[in-house]
């Protein structure tokens, strides 16, 4: 019987930690550079969307607000962003531009068109970052590693970002860690009916 108990516990345990509850995976590195002419493809004035400082990016005819995660990122806090709607789309702002800075146009000679951008190629920043996406909330954490950017910024649909808030101690816990313990108590009450049945 105990050993039916720790197959089932340790078969939990493996479920529940595999895959968050909730997790949706919505987030994708976009690029600043060449998006476009300097006339379709470029910065506006930074401003404040529900309180939080973004730069709204003109790329065609889209419009995505980008903002900086503070630079307490990469010395280890972790930051919760809350959208309005997830499924909008979100990632990092890559400058895509080589490790430059900046981003430029496509105009056959290209130009500067700004800085509010992840100083990295198209792709190369996300495994700097871990992602734990769950409903209309992901939390971010860097992982660190050699040529890690300095500063991340990230992107997401016009007005989409509704909190950028570090995280705390203080957090509720885990799905997956509420399931676990919902399934050791479940155990555990079924040993003691049966023993109390025999």
């Amino acid at each position: 019987m105990l050993k039916l108990f720790t197959i089932f516990a340790a078969l939990s345990f493996v479920l529940a930690s595999a895959v968050p509850a909730g997790a949706n995976g919505v987030h994708a590195e976009k690029g600043a550079s060449g998006q476009g002419l300097a006339a379709d493809a470029f910065f506006d004035p930074s401003t404040s969307v529900n309180g939080i400082t973004v730069t709204p990016f003109q790329d065609q005819s889209t419009l995505y607000d980008i903002f900086q995660i503070p630079s307490d990122f990469t010395t280890g806090t972790s930051y919760l962003l809350t959208f309005a709607d997830i499924t909008a789309g979100y990632g990092i702002f890559d400058c895509d531009n080589g490790t430059n800075g900046f981003a430029i146009s496509a105009d056959s000679t290209p130009v500067d068109i700004g800085t509010t951008c992840t100083a990295a190629a198209l792709g190369t920043s996300e495994s700097f970052v871990s992602f734990n996406e769950v409903d209309n909330t992901s939390t971010i954490k860097f992982l660190g590693g050699a040529g890690a950017p300095s500063t991340f910024y990230f992107w997401t649909t016009d007005a989409n970002l509704t909190g950028l808030a570090p995280v705390t101690s203080s957090t509720a816990p885990e799905p997956a860690g509420l399931l676990l313990l919902a399934s050791g108590l479940a155990g555990i009450a079924l040993l003691r009916r049966r023993a109390l049945q025999s």
